[in-house]
């Protein structure tokens, strides 16, 4: 399997658990909220680093500065006999910070971060950091993982739109999973 088209995958995986969360009690049901969340989570991210992987090839790297490269490589920009480059050591992008230079790099004075997908998907995000560094108990509903799944699909759609001028392929299939 290609890794531009994992992230796919891991989608279908988190629009199945939600899926099968709905059939679930209660003890069973938080198990399979949790693991559609994370999931849905880490299809953005590897959606984000799959078009940044591509974005980023010989010769078209030119058109990133080299700060652009190093948030979409996650790699840290070290000075080296004289000239900036990228280094070997991970430096962490927020995943919002990278969508925005997206989109505002494709869409130029037509990006609005406060449309409502944008503003959901800030919302997913929050969520899923409440989950994976609590500071006290939370409680995932179905409604917010269902909000979640639908912003990353809204956010992966918008992002074909804006990069490869089409829809994303998968997004009319909504929360149905393939699985």
């Amino acid at each position: 399997m290609e890794f531009d088209t994992f992230f796919e995958e891991i989608l279908e995986e988190s629009k199945y658990l939600f899926e099968q969360a709905k059939l679930q009690d209660t003890c069973k049901r938080k198990i399979y909220l949790h693991s559609s969340l994370l999931m849905i989570m880490s299809s953005l991210e590897a959606c984000l680093n799959a078009i940044a992987d591509e974005l980023l090839i010989e010769p078209y790297k030119d058109c990133y500065s080299l700060l652009e490269q190093s948030m979409l490589m996650e790699k840290e920009v070290v000075f080296e006999k004289g000239l900036y480059k990228l280094g070997p050591n991970l430096k962490i992008s927020r995943t919002i910070d990278k969508l925005e230079l997206l989109f505002v790099k494709f869409l130029k004075e037509k990006w609005d971060p406060t449309v409502t997908w944008f503003i959901q998907l800030k919302q997913a995000i929050q969520t899923r950091n409440n989950l994976v560094h609590p500071k006290t108990v939370i409680t995932i509903t179905d409604n917010q993982v269902e909000l979640a799944i639908k912003a990353v699909l809204d956010t992966i759609n918008e992002l074909y739109k804006a990069i490869y001028k089409k829809p994303f392929p998968a997004y009319s299939r909504g929360l149905s999973s393939r699985i």
